[in-house]
């Protein structure tokens, strides 16, 4: 799975973070979605194993995580219905995401503590990058920073006055969702091109 991580991550923010809504709240919303999912997939697989159902994997985990999503969706509408409504069919895009099906059906024999760790690794930095992501779409692109509200409504203050902008309204587009998107790719694989350097340094040592 990792040679094939650069095309894993492109297909994640291409598939989630682009088509939602630049405005933070709906962006956690996703991404909260995306971390109940991955464990959920985690100790479907553990239970795919344990009942020997391997023949039915895909099906029974694409099963589950759209029961899921569905369940999630109906929970959140009770609570924050425009939310809901706004993202609309994007809510479903988690569920399809490659970051996290590439993820679940790696058929790498690994213990549930290995498949935990694995996928953290993964999973953090794409969560901390999509929330600087939205945050910085949110604030720069619309000058506002929204969360969830009380009333059912979505909680919304203004950062930055709509003439204090200026290009920076840039963000608030599909071109600067790309923008943003390739700094994010770039970061990450110069970490993680750090981190192997570190790491193949120490066991030479």
């Amino acid at each position: 799975m990792k040679q094939k991580s650069f095309y894993i991550y492109v297909a994640a923010y291409l598939a989630i973070l682009i088509p939602a809504p630049g405005r933070f709240v709906f962006g956690l919303t996703l991404l909260l979605e995306l971390i109940i999912l991955m464990f959920i997939g985690i100790f479907t697989n553990l239970l795919i194993e344990k009942l020997k159902l391997q023949p039915f994997k895909t099906i029974v985990l694409m099963f589950i995580l759209l029961s899921v999503t569905v369940l999630y969706r109906q929970i959140f509408i009770m609570f924050q219905p425009e939310i809901i409504l706004t993202l609309g069919f994007t809510l479903y895009l988690p569920t399809l995401s490659l970051f996290l099906i590439g993820f679940l059906l790696d058929e790498a024999n690994k213990s549930l503590k290995e498949n935990l760790l694995y996928f953290l690794k993964e999973l953090v930095f794409f969560i901390l990058a999509g929330l600087i992501y939205f945050l910085i779409r949110d604030i720069f692109g619309y000058g506002t920073f929204t969360f969830f509200g009380a009333k059912h409504h979505i909680f919304e203050k203004i950062i930055l006055p709509p003439e204090k902008i200026g290009v920076f309204s840039f963000f608030a587009t599909i071109p600067g969702a790309l923008f943003l998107e390739g700094i994010f790719l770039y970061l990450h694989f110069l970490i993680k091109q750090k981190f192997k350097v570190i790491s193949n340094a120490e066991v030479q040592k």
